[in-house]
């Protein structure tokens, strides 16, 4: 049924594409921002600081290479009016919100007085439920430093995260990433000091260079450290520039490994993710908790099936979902500044309505490997997919639940670009032709 991965993974949906304010369905979607919210959801907060110490060579994010405290204060300047801006909003003011998430980036780089304004205009501007979950973002490093997560401890954050990728030194150094591991252990030792209940780490496989036998000693190192929860990923080569896939032509730089290595390591990794304690609780993530993050649940529609959850977004490159829409704020940390002065939303590009809103749930549902049958719409394209995944081996049926399998877990992207509706589909299309013209496609590596 397959035999090569899509390059894409989604975490938005639908896609969003429509550029001009004063075209439906950009114009419906602002006009819904000044209408009172007609039911309630589940909602998540996303705040996104796009500055980071270095550039890693195999980010895919919409980051700056900032080391100007003023760049900074202008930036956070405009994410508090942003966020006043928000507040004032017929739709957001019927919005309460189970979960904050300050992403990156590495917000760890504000100063700790520049952080307390903002989590201080977050409470104030946005009704956020007492016991939510407050997850920060940051680089090892800026998380080493007591004044901070003594401030995030005392506002109940939860969750810390921030990335590791590798403990092979070499290939750090390899990939341009700013802390050592050294830092990455002492954030750990002090936060755990402070009682933070969820210290998430991201890693990485599929790098340049990396066999089987590496991975294994990544993970072995992994399981020395008692994380909380892990996300991860395999490496996408996508993002890195031209200059890497040369040096890789020419032998300087390492080569990416073949491609039948990569479902081999992912295998591996969720083997010995499993035998360390954790459970693979959606995708990407493996968690000591059997119920993952509140984050991921709310951002991927709700969870097994469910497709209502929303997601509203502050700061430049931000993306939300609100009633049906899929929305981007401006990307370039600049232009987003310059707009919130002239006093306008950010709102750079939205998507079109599904035909079926249930859609977005089955859409998300592979990443987390199963959902009630009752939520599965009943239209006959959809069913006919589905039962071809359970004929195939890909899903299975059990206990009122459809489930992936081991088989179907390692072919989420293109199980969930099948679910896409026939619209959404051509735009995944559109967009996985533009990557095809990528150096990383023209090499043979």
């Amino acid at each position: 049924m397959y035999e090569s991965l899509v390059p894409v993974t989604h975490h938005f949906y639908p896609l969003q594409r429509h550029t001009d304010p004063q075209v439906a369905p950009f114009s419906d979607f602002l006009r819904v921002l000044d209408s009172p919210k007609p039911e309630a959801t589940d909602n998540l907060l996303y705040l996104h600081i796009p500055y980071c110490e270095k550039r890693c060579t195999f980010c895919p994010f919409h980051v700056r290479v900032k080391r100007d405290v003023s760049v900074y204060e202008r930036y956070v300047v405009a994410l508090l009016r942003e966020i006043e801006m928000l507040g004032r909003l017929p739709y957001v003011q019927g919005m309460t919100f189970r979960a904050v998430y300050f992403g990156g980036g590495s917000p760890s780089l504000l100063t700790v007085e520049q952080i307390k304004r903002l989590y201080e205009a977050l409470r104030r501007n946005f009704a956020i439920e007492p016991d939510a979950e407050w997850t920060f973002e940051g680089e090892p490093a800026g998380l080493c430093n007591p004044e901070l997560l003594e401030f995030l401890a005392s506002q109940g954050t939860k969750r810390l995260s921030y990335g590791i990728q590798t403990f092979d030194e070499p290939l750090r150094m390899t990939m341009n990433i700013a802390a050592t591991v050294q830092d990455a252990l002492t954030a750990n030792e002090r936060a755990k000091e402070l009682g933070f209940e969820d210290i998430n780490v991201d890693m990485m496989y599929y790098m340049p260079g990396q066999t089987l036998a590496a991975v294994e000693r990544d993970l072995k190192e992994l399981g020395n450290c008692g994380f909380d929860s892990v996300d991860y990923y395999y490496m996408s080569y996508y993002a890195m520039p031209k200059s890497t896939f040369l040096g890789m032509e020419k032998g300087t730089y390492p080569r990416r490994p073949p491609a039948e290595m990569r479902p081999r390591m992912g295998q591996l990794v969720q083997r010995r993710m499993t035998e360390l304690g954790y459970h693979h609780v959606t995708d990407h993530v493996y968690a000591k908790n059997s119920q993952g993050s509140e984050y991921y649940r709310l951002l991927w529609g709700g969870g097994f099936g469910e497709h209502r959850a929303e997601t509203l977004a502050v700061g430049a490159s931000a993306r939300g979902y609100l009633n049906g829409y899929s929305y981007a704020n401006t990307l370039a940390p600049d232009p987003y500044v310059e707009q919130i002065e002239e006093g306008r939303l950010p709102v750079n590009k939205v998507s079109a309505l599904l035909e079926d809103p249930r859609n977005r749930g089955m859409v998300f549902f592979p990443k987390f490997f199963r959902t009630p049958l009752d939520r599965i719409p009943d239209d006959a394209r959809t069913r006919v997919f589905l039962d071809n995944l359970v004929e195939q081996g890909y899903a299975s049926i059990g206990d009122g639940e459809l489930r992936l399998t081991d088989k179907g877990k390692e072919w989420i992207p293109n199980i969930t670009v099948d679910l896409f509706e026939d619209p959404q589909r051509e735009i995944h299309d559109s967009w996985v032709e533009e990557l095809e013209s990528h150096y990383s496609n023209r090499v043979t590596l």
